[in-house]
């Protein structure tokens, strides 16, 4: 990433979301310490818009915030958003700061919008500051934020998604090191995977927290479903290598959506069971429910001609059409 002169009062940054394809689970430090974690993600052409401003001092307020809600205080222990407060004390500024956010799509969908946010943040208070960071600094701050000080059940598939960018097959150590590959040197296969997929939104917003905590009480139960989906990427990885058949990618992340589903029992419902077997019923081929589940999007995997058949079927809910994003989180605007 570039570094910028001391001086700068306005930067914009981007953070782009993620569809995961294969080993979500394996990336929370209570399996990857012990069994080594290992998943396949790709970034899409979605993303969260962070602003921030110095702050003049004569609006008599420290820090104005405006994200699904708006804040204006005085103090950072004053600051309601927990993300926004961590990220401001580890990168401290001297100033008052406005500080704004938009999204491509509702918050809780499961594309991993939480850490974009943290992720877009950091690299613009970084940039305000004067710094040179690249994305395993904005990663492992990232990781410490969410994960060390809020303590959220997560693991670091998002924060390395937003960071870097594109399609990956990651693994993680013992130790917490990440080893990437990248898999989009196959143009053919991107544009297969992005032509014959989309994501349908279920209508349903959940915290993804509630979900990955009950998923972490069941840990020792379900050791033998997160190996599953863990040797799953290590096969993806190898057919992501080659010509890549879209039949064998859908059969394998429908096989990895029976496994999730057992997980917790949160991770699906009777109105989502009903809508996937409809989609398939209707001409998908496969798919799963993105993320920690129990709402947000569906991912399916179908024949291009048959996409625009199913939104027809489907002309209650609302799609999304998305695309293949090469680039992880970036500065697209300075200003002094």
């Amino acid at each position: 990433m570039v570094r910028f002169d001391h001086g700068q009062s306005l930067v914009v940054t981007k953070a782009p979301l993620r569809v995961s394809f294969a080993g979500g689970g394996t990336d929370i430090d209570y399996f990857y310490k012990k069994y080594e974690g290992a998943f396949i993600s790709s970034t899409i052409n979605k993303y969260v818009y962070v602003t921030v401003k110095k702050h003049e001092d004569i609006f008599n307020e420290k820090y104005r915030l405006n994200y699904a809600e708006s804040e204006i205080c005085n103090s950072i222990g004053s600051i309601r958003n927990e993300i926004v407060k961590e990220c401001i004390k580890l990168i401290k500024l001297p100033y008052p700061l406005y500080i704004s956010t938009i999204s491509d799509v509702p918050s809780s969908s499961g594309l991993g919008s939480s850490s974009s946010f943290t992720v877009a943040l950091l690299l613009a208070l970084h940039t305000l500051r004067g710094d040179k960071v690249n994305a395993a600094q904005i990663v492992e701050e990232a990781v410490y934020i969410e994960v060390s000080k809020l303590r959220k059940p997560i693991g670091k598939q998002d924060q390395l998604a937003a960071a870097y960018g594109g399609l990956n097959f990651y693994q993680i150590n013992k130790n917490g090191e990440v080893n990437i590959k990248p898999l989009a040197a196959s143009k053919s296969n991107i544009v297969k995977i992005f032509d014959n997929s989309f994501l349908l939104w279920t209508g349903i917003s959940r915290h993804s927290e509630n979900i990955l905590s009950d998923q972490k009480l069941n840990r020792l139960k379900n050791i033998e479903n997160l190996n599953f989906l863990k040797r799953q990427a290590l096969d993806l990885y190898d057919l992501f290598r080659s010509n890549l058949d879209i039949n064998k990618l859908a059969s394998f992340l429908n096989e990895g959506w029976v496994k999730k589903k057992k997980l917790t029992s949160k991770m699906t419902s009777k109105k989502i069971d009903l809508l996937y077997e409809s989609l398939i019923k209707e001409g998908a081929k496969g798919g799963k429910v993105c993320g920690a589940g129990g709402g947000g999007f569906i991912l399916m995997l179908t024949d291009k001609k048959k996409k625009k058949l199913i939104k027809n079927k489907f002309k209650s809910f609302k799609f999304l059409d998305i695309q293949y994003e090469p680039s992880g989180a970036e500065i697209i605007l300075n200003a002094k």
